[in-house]
């Protein structure tokens, strides 16, 4: 005996059928995390204004970071080194000193 053919009756016409399925709808990651590293980037501006100090401060605390220091803000498992940063200059964790030459030269 033969399996019976299941064919649609749509597909028994001849004329093409464009199936189409549901997509759930999901947000996109990448455009997630970019929107909070800008919003990290914005926050941490307003405490450290000048933009070179904040990438060096920023790049110094990832390298730390990155050696096995331990955070000092709450982190996320999905959290980059970057945003742990970022946050942690926000909260007020990380300082920096400016050293300014002296007048004489020294």
């Amino acid at each position: 005996m033969l399996a019976p053919r299941f064919v649609p009756s749509a597909l028994t016409n001849g004329a093409p059928v464009i199936l189409q399925f549901p997509i759930p709808q999901v947000r996109d990651p990448i455009r997630s995390l970019r929107h909070m590293m800008t919003q990290l980037l914005s926050e941490a501006a307003q405490v450290i204004p000048n933009q070179q100090l904040l990438i060096n401060v920023v790049s110094k605390r990832v390298r730390q970071l990155g050696l096995g220091h331990r955070p000092l803000v709450e982190t996320t498992p999905r959290m980059s080194l970057t945003d742990i940063a970022l946050k942690e200059i926000i909260a007020g964790k990380l300082t920096f000193e400016s050293l300014e030459e002296s007048s004489d030269g020294a």
